[in-house]
């Protein structure tokens, strides 16, 4: 493999991750503005949440009951935990032995810094369907669920090969990560404004874990391997092979 692949390719990620997460900094500044100046209760939160609160069903209620126990901090954290230990057997996801608990310190300090700052009370508007104490915005559940899934999501990637089984990995975690934050809505505890305040919060986080491994990786081996190599080598070894083909017939 030519080493200037690589480099090209992480280049172009790194710019990419710089990129989405000042997108996503501004969304999530510019909804702590809104949600501040409109007084806790915006209309689209209004709105939203009375559409939930009407079309109320017992499969949808255990559904989302399910999913905010995925979602919950002590289970986000015990599945980060886990793979923590993985990693620590497993060399392909060796990054996620220090990634997850780095991940979920920064991200439980990035709710509770907002949480102190916005002061949020929960929604009133109608009767929730579970109990939570604590400040609103942003949704914690969506925010860790952003963070830690979104890592399990990325070293998952790296132990297939087929591009199916690795496409599978990614709607699926997608799914996961929105199923959990639209729960959150569904049973009254959060307004939607805090659940896509925790969405953009988290995804500059979650890009800054995945930089972070990605270059440890390339100068500390031992931190565990890169991810983002596969298709880098791939190209690699074909132009290798072109070149040798055409050394070969003389050109």
């Amino acid at each position: 493999m030519k080493t200037s692949t690589a480099p090209g390719l992480i280049l172009r990620h790194v710019l990419l991750g710089v990129l989405f997460s000042i997108v996503f900094t501004v969304v999530f500044v510019r909804l702590f503005d809104f949600v501040e100046d409109t007084k806790n209760v915006t209309p689209f939160d209004r709105g939203l949440l009375s559409f939930m609160a009407h079309h109320r069903d017992p499969f949808l209620t255990q559904a989302a009951t399910v999913l905010a126990h995925l979602g919950s901090p002590t289970v986000v954290v015990g599945i980060a935990l886990v793979a923590a230990v993985a990693g620590l057997l497993s060399r392909r996801i060796r990054g996620a032995a220090w990634t997850l608990p780095i991940a979920v310190v920064g991200a439980g300090i990035i709710i509770q810094s907002v949480k102190m700052l916005m002061h949020r009370p929960r929604p009133t508007l109608y009767t929730p369907l579970l109990h939570e104490a604590g400040f609103s915005f942003p949704s914690g559940h969506s925010l860790i669920a952003m963070v830690v899934y979104g890592l399990l999501g990325y070293f998952a990637l790296h132990l297939f090969k087929n591009e199916a089984a690795r496409m599978t990995v990614r709607l699926v975690t997608v799914l996961v990560v929105f199923s959990i934050g639209l729960s959150r809505v569904y049973v009254q505890v959060h307004y939607p404004t805090d659940v896509l305040a925790g969405w953009t919060a988290g995804i500059p986080w979650l890009l800054a874990c995945l930089g972070l491994h990605e270059v440890l990786a390339r100068r500390w081996p031992a931190s565990g391997e890169p991810v983002l190599t596969q298709k880098a080598d791939k190209a690699g070894d074909a132009h290798s092979a072109r070149a040798r083909v055409k050394t070969l017939l003389g050109g």
